[in-house]
């Protein structure tokens, strides 16, 4: 209860700092009720690595741990927010699931997290896009307070209303929801099926052929590696890996290769 209490009077005190590379923007508060619906709507949980670009005074890190029982990393330019980090860690009696680390979010490796958050300029998030797409593994949730990426839509999108009015937001705030998804594009071969997969980040197209013929295909989605598409004979639903599709066609098994 404590450890709660703590986590809740600082995120109302406190203070985000967005990082534009080598520089840092403006101090910019960062209202409470953020913090926690941008882990709610990672789906944090206690399995996951929550990596926070960025990472300011260490808030998101340690909500992460505090009240959603995840492991917390925050990845600061400034050496001063990282020390500070450290002490709200050790206040908060979390400094077993959290730690901190002073470098350049577009240097450091932060492949093996599970929930990215993000609250940073938009021109540093266009910067960090391709390796957002590259590094992470298919399935890892990215959230984004304010700020959307170029070209990629959002999986989601949530405007909460504030609990108190905020200065420069206003009464409302928009948090983002991206999947990382799986490299689905190419052409998959395998027990009589020829399918081709079109991609736009996680928006897909496919078409196919079945012995030869050709399948009506509606309905495909991508998900992280969880791929389905539909046809007047069933139901298509798997997941992509790096050179195998593998699944189920109208309850039967389906493995598919990528050519």
């Amino acid at each position: 209860m404590k450890r709660c209490f703590f986590v809740a009077l600082w995120l109302l005190t406190g203070a985000a700092l967005a990082q534009e590379g080598e520089q840092t923007a403006p101090f910019v508060t960062t209202p409470a009720d953020v913090v926690v619906s941008m882990l709610r709507f990672a789906g944090t949980g206690p399995s996951d690595l929550v990596v926070d670009l960025g990472s300011g005074d260490g808030r998101i890190p340690i909500t992460a741990a505090a009240e959603f029982g995840a492991r917390g990393l925050g990845i600061e330019i400034d050496a001063a927010l990282v020390e500070e980090s450290n002490r709200n860690a050790r206040a908060a009696g979390v400094v077993d699931r959290v730690r901190f680390v002073h470098a350049d979010v577009l240097r450091e490796d932060f492949s093996q997290a599970s929930v990215v958050t993000v609250y940073l300029l938009p021109a540093l998030i266009n910067r960090l896009q391709p390796k957002l797409l590259d590094d992470l593994r298919p399935g890892t949730r990215i959230v984004s307070h304010a700020f959307a990426m170029v070209g990629w839509p959002p999986d989601r999108t949530h405007t909460l209303r504030l609990a108190q009015r905020h200065e420069r937001q206003g009464d409302h705030s928009t948090i983002h929801l991206w999947v990382v998804p799986a490299k689905a594009r190419g052409r998959w071969t395998g027990s009589g099926w020829d399918v081709v997969v079109h991609q736009n980040f996680q928006q897909i197209e496919v078409e196919a052929r079945r012995d030869g013929r050709p399948v009506a295909v509606t309905g495909a989605r991508l998900s992280g590696e969880d791929i389905t598409w539909d046809t007047p004979a069933g139901r298509f639903r798997g997941r992509v890996g790096a050179r195998a599709m593998t699944g189920t066609f109208a309850g039967a098994p389906l493995a598919l290769e990528k050519r």
